[in-house]
């Protein structure tokens, strides 16, 4: 398992991108899939190449992130769930109107919603997820929703606003994205 730095998609998210604070690891897949195995070892691949990186989230001096894998557990998440794109996780706090962190964050509220506004859009979380899996695939795709309590990783967005990591396995291109949320303000 190695991380796919030529792919198009980390240029896009460079460039067009630069101020989304999700961090995506992408990994090929050349080896036997063994489905939650092969899930956890992705997830672990990841981690340790986000700290060979720079920025992480809303960091930019991140701490070595470690791994207890005896903590790790999953649920399975449903493709139609991962890739929904409305607010009905969010809460109305009284009659205020401040939203509150779901009790299970989403994708697209870690996407749409980090503590610091992004200028993106709706049409922004599409096309970087038409990019990240193509469309045609997307029924088959298999994804797993881990846990926050195996890595400091997670610390940050523990702090406030929220956690969250997927691990998605795309048989047709034999590789994993993997993607993380953990942010503070």
């Amino acid at each position: 398992m190695r991380e796919l730095v030529e792919d198009k998609i980390y240029e896009i998210l460079a460039k067009k991108y630069d101020e989304l604070l999700l961090d995506y690891v992408l990994l090929s897949f050349d080896e036997e899939y063994q489905g939650v195995e092969s899930h956890k070892k992705a997830v672990m691949k990841a981690i340790d190449i986000l700290n060979t990186r720079v920025r992480v989230g809303n960091n930019l001096k991140h701490p070595h992130f470690y791994i207890d894998e005896d903590k790790m557990y999953f649920k399975e998440y449903r493709v139609e769930d991962f890739f929904c794109d409305n607010n009905r996780s969010w809460k109305v706090s009284g009659n205020t109107g401040v939203r509150t962190t779901p009790a299970h964050m989403t994708y697209w509220w870690a996407f749409f919603e980090p503590p610091y506004g992004v200028p993106y859009s709706r049409e922004d979380f599409h096309k970087i997820n038409y990019a990240l899996f193509p469309v045609q695939f997307r029924h088959e795709l298999e994804i797993l929703s881990w846990n926050n309590d195996f890595s400091n990783y997670f610390d940050d967005g523990k702090e406030w606003w929220g956690t969250a990591m997927w691990s998605v396995y795309d048989k047709w291109m034999n590789r994993f994205v993997i993607v993380g949320a953990s942010l503070t303000d």
